[in-house]
């Protein structure tokens, strides 16, 4: 059987079984999300506006779930998207129409088992996604969902497996056509060894264990060219695999994840300053730690990672946020506020290791330092190094990062909160190559009050010192809440250290139910967009926004 013909097998069940449910007896649920931009020439910064003048990206997403008991049930649903103009930063391969997803799935219990099977898209995650993680993030561009056949296999409360295979989502297009050649197939199980054991109620153990296949075809003609030259080929079944479990003691957890890659081609950096291409394994572990007691919690992660980059195809070209099997989150904090956040790190899983902290103590109430309400403190910090295999000429690991938050939590009043945050953060651009480093101290006053009633004031005040970069910056924020419906802010971001340019944006909301429409204006820096620590680059832009959201 080929592979176009499995792939048409594979989804022909869920094609036509999505279009006859609307036949039977069930419930519906769905949601429309839409987001378009107007864009506009901006002579303060130089930065034109694109030719089209415009993006908009649409989703439709459309959810049934036939009858269904505690014995057995069943469901499908399907996606729309439609970007007639993608937004500036996301991948090419997104632009156009296409009904991008479409499942069926159904599930039925015989005694303690659980048995479900799912034909059509899904998204699924082994561990902690080293191995393989497929997800959608519509603010990242991501949505490499696998189309082919899930099986999940729950036997009582102790064991869970999950067996697939199919063809990961790139792009948009039709079901078929917005498909990788790339074949994964694999599994996943958990064992609570605890349970089984009967151990005591404050004791658990659980191991858990991954293993996939990455079975591509088609190569850019280049690499081929390249591997040739190099007097290897380029494999064509890449499998990946992890071990790992979690345990637990009363007040404290340990979890331990170990995974591994098989030969890939991969760069390779020689003592003597130059680069070459070859076929090398990856490794990584990861190790968390973590510890409760009273007001005090506190978790330690630390990981290694060498080769470990999964993507759904190899190119020669550097490669699109959407195009990854795994997920590798940056090792540090996840930051919001708008300076913590202008110049953030992202994984180099050619090869790093690190570690990060986090500590949080709740001060107690009618206490000196906590008053009425009591107040929460929490310090975190991360430190990482690059591995001397992603470096050229070096035989040790490098700095590569490193950061220092601290903030504290304090509520006032019933109707008043403020948060006092501060980020010292210090960067390496070349990921320890050079000696440079970028370092920046932010401090941020963060303040809530709300009314007896439906009204709310939020506000910030930001501060940026930095010698590196484009120096100092400040920032304010303020919001205006008028539950359940009306909402309006504004804020800037002002470069006095170095452009002198001011980043405003402005705007407000409206919502009704499970329906928001919301509109804003401003200038836009260029810089990376992070949601979980997967980040994207975004161009700087001036303009206007529409979004809508409605789901029922």
């Amino acid at each position: 059987m080929s592979f176009r013909t499995f792939r048409l097998l594979s989804v022909l069940p869920a094609l036509l079984l999505s279009m006859s449910a609307i036949q039977a007896q069930g419930t519906l649920n769905g949601g429309l999300e839409s987001t378009t931009i107007l864009y506009r020439d901006d002579p303060v910064t130089g930065i034109s506006a694109p030719e089209s003048g415009y993006g908009s990206m649409n989703y439709l997403k459309l959810d049934y779930t036939g009858v269904s008991s505690l014995q057995k049930g069943w469901g499908t649903g399907v996606q729309l998207e439609y970007n007639p103009q993608i937004i500036a930063g996301y991948d090419a391969a997104l632009q156009g129409i296409g009904l991008t997803s479409v499942y069926l799935y159904g599930y039925h219990k015989v005694g303690k088992t659980n048995v479900s099977l799912t034909l059509g898209d899904f998204y699924e995650q082994f561990g902690s996604g080293m191995v393989l993680r497929t997800w959608e993030d519509r603010e990242l561009g991501i949505a490499n969902s696998i189309g082919g056949v899930r099986v999940k296999v729950e036997g009582d409360r102790f064991f869970k497996m999950t067996a697939l295979a199919g063809f990961p989502r790139y792009g948009i297009g039709s079901f078929l056509n917005s498909r990788s050649s790339t074949f994964v197939s694999g599994g996943d199980f958990s064992l609570d060894l605890g349970g089984l054991a009967r151990l005591p109620e404050e004791l658990s153990l659980t191991l858990e264990g991954s293993l996939l296949d990455r079975y591509e075809r088609n190569n850019p003609p280049d690499l081929e060219l390249l591997a040739a030259a190099k007097g290897f080929a380029l494999p064509s079944h890449v499998p990946s695999y992890s071990l790992g479990g979690t345990f637990s003691v009363g007040e404290f957890g340990l979890g331990v994840e170990w995974a591994g890659k098989a030969a890939d081609l991969t760069p390779v950096h020689k003592a003597g300053g130059a680069t070459d291409y070859g076929l090398e394994p990856g490794h990584a572990m990861r190790i968390e730690a973590s510890f409760s007691h009273g007001p005090l919690s506190l978790t330690v992660t630390a990981r290694e990672l060498s080769n470990m980059e999964n993507r759904l195809f190899r190119t020669s070209t550097a490669p699109a946020t959407g195009n990854t099997l795994n997920y590798l989150p940056a090792l540090c904090q996840m930051q919001t506020y708008m300076l913590a956040s202008l110049n953030p790190y992202a994984t180099l899983a050619e090869g790093e290791r690190g570690i990060q902290g986090d500590a949080y103590y709740h001060i107690p109430r009618e206490s000196l330092l906590g008053g009425k309400y009591g107040t929460t403190v929490h310090l975190g910090a991360a430190s990482i190094q690059t591995l001397p295999r992603a470096l050229t000429g070096y035989d040790n690991p490098r700095f590569a990062y490193r950061e220092l938050n601290v903030d504290i939590n304090r509520r006032w009043s019933r109707s008043f909160r403020t948060i006092f945050f501060m980020s010292i953060q210090e960067k390496s651009p070349s990921h320890g190559q050079t000696r440079s480093t970028e370092a920046q101290n932010i401090f941020v006053l963060d303040a809530t009050w709300k009314s007896s009633g439906d009204l709310s004031l939020h506000g910030e005040l930001q501060y940026l010192y930095s010698e590196e970069l484009t120096k100092d910056w400040m920032a304010g924020l303020l919001e205006l809440n008028y539950a359940p419906h009306w909402g309006v802010f504004v804020s800037d971001m002002y470069n006095h250290g170095d452009t002198k340019i001011h980043y405003y944006n402005f705007g407000g909301s409206f919502s009704a139910g499970s329906f928001r429409l919301a509109l804003s204006y401003g200038r836009n820096r260029a810089g990376m967009v992070c949601s979980g620590g997967v980040c994207r680059f975004r161009p700087a832009y001036s303009g206007g926004q529409l979004s809508i959201q409605y789901s029922f």
